[in-house]
């Protein structure tokens, strides 16, 4: 059986435009809905399919520069889909929310995924304070670990309290990223930041990630937002 990320892009048919007949700032903030899951396959069909959508989810998180301003590549490892819902209203990524309604944390729900399995969520802004001179990328903005498959960020362990967006200058990206933990084993991970606001700059995901031996993130969605 082989797995391949599904990925759902709600704005597919707008991206697929020539870029002259889109601007650039319009095409960054796309409603690209991209869930990416690993479903399996056996047949000649399947594989091809696999090799189509993966390439379409990276195109997605390549269009939004998530690839590479964060990560590098996403991973087939885990039949899990990630929802992150304010009000009640799950995101589009690339959605406009504001400070005040993303000041409050989520509601995360992890979909699928193999029984026992555990998680860890991650949600940083990669555009401080400037998306054109963003100094201090990354900014954290989340911590969670050891999220049941099937289950939501609030039977995890919160290591880092969620931080409303804030931008100060610019539209922002805030980006969330579903990691499976390796061999279904509990992490146990200290605040990078110690608990101070000041020291989430220069969060860096790929550093924590392979400290902890997280690999490539299995899902990935985000929201831009700015004053």
């Amino acid at each position: 059986m082989s797995s391949f990320v599904t990925a759902r892009l709600s704005a597919s048919a707008l991206l697929a435009r020539p870029a002259k007949a889109l601007p650039a700032v319009q095409r960054r903030q796309a409603l690209i809905s991209l869930v990416l899951a690993t479903r399996g396959f056996g047949s000649a069909a399947g594989a091809q399919q696999t090799s189509q959508t993966c390439a379409n989810a990276m195109v997605g998180l390549k269009a939004a520069k998530i690839i590479p301003d964060i990560i590098d590549r996403v991973s087939p490892a885990s039949a899990a889909e990630l929802e992150v819902a304010f009000h009640g209203k799950a995101i589009q990524n690339g959605q406009l929310i504001s400070p005040k309604d993303a000041a409050a944390a989520p509601k995360v729900h992890i979909r699928g995924g193999s029984e026992g399995g555990l998680f860890t969520l991650l949600a940083s802004d990669p555009d401080p304070p400037d998306p054109a001179n963003p100094v201090y990328r990354e900014w954290l903005h989340w911590i969670v670990t050891n999220i049941p498959a099937g289950g939501d960020a609030s039977q995890g362990t919160e290591v880092a309290a969620w931080r409303g967006p804030s931008p100060p200058i610019g539209t922002h990206r805030y980006v969330f990223l579903l990691y499976q933990q390796p061999n279904q084993e509990p992490l146990q991970v200290a605040d990078p930041s110690g608990g101070e606001p000041s020291k989430r700059a220069k969060f860096n995901t790929r550093s924590f990630a392979k400290a902890h031996n997280l690999g490539d993130p299995v899902a990935v969605t985000w929201f831009n937002s700015h004053k």
